[in-house]
């Protein structure tokens, strides 16, 4: 009853409530002027990986575009762990009595779980509830099986993809930090569908602009095993290469 305690919590702690709302505003105004600059930075890079010129010289013009916009990534990412961070120290001078009282509900039954369950959803929105609760310690110490926004939540960057949205074609970017849980991968759910593999080079670009992390698909009937960030057993899972091409997820 996560989603309920929440809303039981907002409604008792009128302070609290104000500053999710206020760092939301921040989040979705950073992720705005984000866009304004990413737009450009990624159809350079991807200008640049479908042209053509002396191999040498274009090599390393590809690799500085991309350098770009990992850089951009990166400045993006700290921005958001900065708000963040922010909420976080001024929410600890609130009385919020309630919202303590649900907390400490919440971690007594994550406490006495053998096993966490984490469902899709909004990924953003799960991600809030997850913090509001303060519950990302408790689920990095537990066995844990996530899918879909939840699988997304758990690692360390939330990207956000989707090559034929219904509102047209969109760039991917990074959304929000995750929980940092599972470790230099970015899960891609649903990607079959929202991801576009006949353009090569749009997948090149996206392998590459995200590396070292290795991007990895998930569908229906895929999963991931992981433990402390090994990779135990994978099934119908596949990593997007440098080439753009896909590859089979082994423990090779």
């Amino acid at each position: 009853m996560l989603y309920h305690r929440a809303e039981e919590v907002f409604a008792n702690e009128p302070a609290l409530h104000e500053f999710q709302r206020e760092r939301q505003e921040k989040l979705t105004e950073l992720q705005r002027l984000y866009r304004i600059r990413l737009t450009p930075t990624i159809a350079a890079a991807r200008k640049l990986m479908k042209t053509r010129a002396e191999p040498e010289l274009l090599r390393l013009e590809q690799r500085a575009a991309i350098t770009q916009l990992r850089a951009l990534d990166a400045h993006h990412l700290r921005r958001i762990r900065g708000i963040h961070q922010n909420f976080n120290q001024r929410r600890a001078g609130l009385d919020v009595p309630r919202a303590l009282v649900q907390r400490d509900k919440v971690h007594q039954l994550i406490e006495n779980a053998g096993m966490v369950l984490i469902a899709g959803g909004h990924v953003a929105v799960l991600l809030n509830r997850i913090r509001l609760f303060g519950l990302d310690r408790l689920l990095a110490e537990k066995p844990v099986i996530a899918w879909s926004a939840g699988a997304m939540a758990m690692t360390e960057r939330i990207v956000l993809f989707h090559h034929s949205a219904p509102q047209g074609r969109r760039d991917s970017e990074l959304l929000d930090a995750g929980l940092g849980i599972v470790r230099r991968r970015v899960l891609l759910p649903h990607a079959s569908t929202r991801l576009d593999w006949r353009n090569r080079r749009r997948l090149a670009l996206f392998s590459r602009r995200f590396s070292p992390a290795t991007c990895c698909t998930l569908d229906n009937g895929s999963m991931i095993h992981l433990e402390d960030d090994q990779l135990k057993t994978s099934k119908k899972c596949s990593i997007i290469m440098r080439t753009g091409r896909k590859r089979a997820l082994t423990k090779a």
